[in-house]
């Protein structure tokens, strides 16, 4: 390792030091230090937002995060440290356009991180919720939708989309979704109790019924399987 490099490492390691313990003062001296003796380093004003976004302070995170991206436009952690901070901050069309153009720098068989789909995967759900409220059920399904295509480990996400399927009179695509959450939690009793509904619906009561029971095993104080079962007369 050249001396610059390890000099580089040394100091990064430093920082994630001092950012564990709380010493952004210490880590934002050293890396303005670094970046006035070596010049534009894509690293270390990645590592500068980074510390300015754990203390709050958005507008200088975002300066470094873009400063580090103009020096190495491929930098794809920079990228995504910038689209979750957009996100938080409401900015969502910034974020999904930062975090587009950097999931095109991703390299094969290399993961986005889960921190970023989820967080612009929960704008969609956001905007569904509202188009949900204002009555516009078809733009909320496509809403939930696209929040599913990006981060699929949303069982609640799942659940109101297979509610608005059935509201809507799609029971079989209401129980693709059901049957998707209990794929991963066959023990959800939430999601078997709306799949046999979906059953029911679909003119399958056997079906229904036998997913009422296992809804009404999986939670023996949730009366909602026991009144279905004894109302439908299954």
């Amino acid at each position: 390792m050249s001396g610059i490099r390890a000099e580089l490492a040394a100091v990064q390691k430093k920082v994630a030091l001092y950012l564990n313990v709380g010493r952004y003062d210490a880590a934002e001296k050293l890396l303005k230090s670094t970046l006035s003796t070596h010049g534009s380093l894509a690293n270390i004003h990645n590592l500068l937002g980074v510390t300015y976004h754990k203390q709050s302070r958005f507008p200088e995170a975002i300066r470094e995060f873009k400063k580090s991206l103009r020096t190495n436009s491929d930098f794809t952690e920079a990228a995504l440290n910038l689209s979750v901070l957009l996100s938080d901050l409401g900015q969502y069309d910034d974020a999904k356009g930062v975090f587009e153009q950097a999931f095109k720098q991703v390299r094969p068989g290399q993961r986005v991180p889960d921190l970023v789909l989820g967080r612009i995967a929960n704008h969609h759900v956001t905007v569904a919720r509202s188009y949900q409220q204002s009555f516009m059920t078809q733009e909320a399904i496509n809403e939930y939708r696209k929040a599913l295509s990006i981060y699929p480990k949303m069982p609640d996400v799942r659940l109101d989309l297979g509610r608005l399927y059935l509201n809507t009179d799609q029971s079989d695509k209401a129980f693709q979704e059901f049957s998707e959450i209990l794929n991963a939690d066959p023990s959800n009793s939430q999601a078997l109790l709306w799949a046999g509904i979906a059953r029911y619906k679909s003119g399958k009561p056997e079906e229904a019924r036998q997913l009422w029971r296992q809804a009404q095993a999986a939670s023996p104080a949730e009366n909602g399987a026991r009144a279905l079962i004894k109302g439908a007369g299954v």
